[in-house]
């Protein structure tokens, strides 16, 4: 699978993710996934009661199934797309897929352990 079609959404990539992919291109797949993880969500908190995060961007809490889904699925985010051209990362689609959704995991738990804590808003996070 050529590594330039990946995951390419359907109605084509938006600027931002065309901004991202070009500024991402030359970084190692773990930086590139990080930064693209924070410039698509920006987590500022997480949640006193449930392993969740307060993303800026979104105005939601999420939780880790949502934000995965959210990351590797969503037309307007797809970070695999994103970061396909990173300096390192898999030319095989799927091997790019499974890079890119354990860097996701790893940014999460980043995210859940040094954030700080926060009760509101006091909304109940997505799964």
């Amino acid at each position: 699978m050529d590594v330039q079609s990946v995951s390419v959404p359907s109605h084509g990539p938006t600027l931002r993710q065309r901004s991202l992919r070009h500024r991402l291109r030359s970084l190692p797949l773990a930086g590139a996934v990080h930064l693209a993880a924070e410039a698509f969500f920006r987590f500022r908190y997480r949640a006193v009661r449930a392993d969740a995060l307060w993303s800026e961007t979104e105005h939601v809490w999420l939780g880790s199934e949502t934000f995965l889904h959210w990351a590797m699925w969503d037309a307007a985010i797809d970070i695999p797309w994103v970061v396909a051209a990173a300096a390192d990362a898999p030319p095989d689609g799927d091997e790019l897929r499974k890079a890119v959704r354990a860097e996701l995991k790893a940014y999460w738990t980043e995210q859940v352990a040094g954030l700080p804590r926060k009760k509101s808003p006091g909304w109940l996070p997505l799964p």
